[in-house]
């Protein structure tokens, strides 16, 4: 939505709108954004406004309904352009304040997901991924019968992880120890985006007869790491996404259970928001897991204890973005700066 940019007038429309449609779940009619907003035009020109915005894609106007809903685009307008954050009760921000510390002391999610799902009233998510400093130290190599391959990945803290594939071309021995003597020199490598950059660097760098080889172990060793990495997620508050009125029906609630009890799926896309320093909202079709594009995802990378992690919060696409962003801005630069 950079290309669009709507007048004061329109903004204010767009805002009361997706506002009375997060804390109402219906669609939003032009007297009821005249009467709850106290505005002195016509309902005739809040009606005008709301076609126009229609027009534009940022709402939408169900056939059983006089009133109109936000779409995904409206909601992407709102949060980028018009939303303010929503203020922290004190109080709230001491329940926070000590999940926060307690979470950075032992190093792990401890009881802040659950304090976070309390104050956002959504589903809250944590994830601890690795040290930062965990760097690959051994890759060793082994041809199995029938031309399968054994990789064996060591990292600093002492880890082993090994994984058996077939090559497009088995290796013969002495080919084997070259790759893995070439790949040795340049140990060690900052976790799987090492191995990638020295995957890449072997078709130019690796002896020619190796070169295919290192290449693709590299790679498997990549993904055999990243695999081993990927964190546990601690979910908590899935009843109350669960009560929401998108999932009361057992076609909307299915996929989402599936979807909070597959661990790999939670933690991929929680690895999205890894890089963040400030929170970044995936609405709906933004986000890749498919069971996911009726909800709304809040989320930022956080350093806990030397530690890499996310936090994030998710809701319905009628998610009460104000809340829930001044959330996590709050949580995320708790951990951050008691990180430094």
């Amino acid at each position: 939505m950079k290309s669009l940019e709507l007048d004061p007038r329109l903004s204010r429309i767009l805002t009361f709108v997706v506002e009375s449609h997060v804390s109402s779940a219906e669609p939003v009619g032009s007297q009821y954004v005249r009467a709850a907003y106290h505005l002195s035009i016509s309902p005739a020109t809040i009606r005008n406004a709301m076609r126009e915005l229609e027009e534009l894609g940022l709402l939408r106007h169900p056939h059983t309904s006089a009133g109109r809903v936000p779409t995904e685009a409206g909601y992407r307008y709102y949060v980028d352009h018009l939303m303010r954050p929503e203020p922290i009760p004190i109080g709230m921000r001491r329940a926070l304040d000590g999940a926060a510390d307690r979470a950075r002391l032992e190093s792990r999610s401890g009881d802040l997901p659950p304090t976070l799902a309390r104050a956002s009233r959504q589903l809250a998510m944590m994830a601890m991924r690795s040290r930062e400093d965990e760097s690959v130290d051994r890759v060793n190599f082994a041809a199995l019968e029938g031309g399968l391959v054994v990789v064996a990945v060591g990292v600093r803290d002492g880890g082993v992880a090994t994984a058996t594939w077939r090559p497009r071309t088995a290796p013969p021995a002495a080919v084997l120890r070259r790759a893995e003597a070439w790949v040795r020199e340049r140990l060690p490598v900052a976790g799987p985006s090492g191995l990638d950059a020295l995957a890449r660097a072997a078709g130019a760098g690796a002896p020619p007869d190796a070169a295919p080889f290192v290449e693709e172990a590299l790679a498997e060793a990549s993904r055999l790491l990243a695999t081993r990495e990927m964190p546990a997620v601690r979910v908590d508050g899935a009843d109350n996404i669960a009560s929401q009125p998108e999932f009361q029906g057992p076609g909307q609630l299915r996929p989402l259970v599936s979807l909070l009890a597959n661990q790999e799926s939670l933690a991929r896309t929680l690895d999205a928001f890894s890089g963040e320093v400030t929170p970044r909202v995936a609405i709906g079709s933004e986000i890749a897991s498919p069971e996911m594009r009726a909800c709304a995802i809040v989320g930022m990378g956080v350093v806990v204890g030397g530690m890499r992690g996310v936090i994030g919060v998710m809701g319905p696409v009628r998610m009460p973005y104000r809340r829930v962003v001044s959330l996590v801005v709050y949580v995320g630069g708790r951990l951050l700066g008691a990180s430094t």
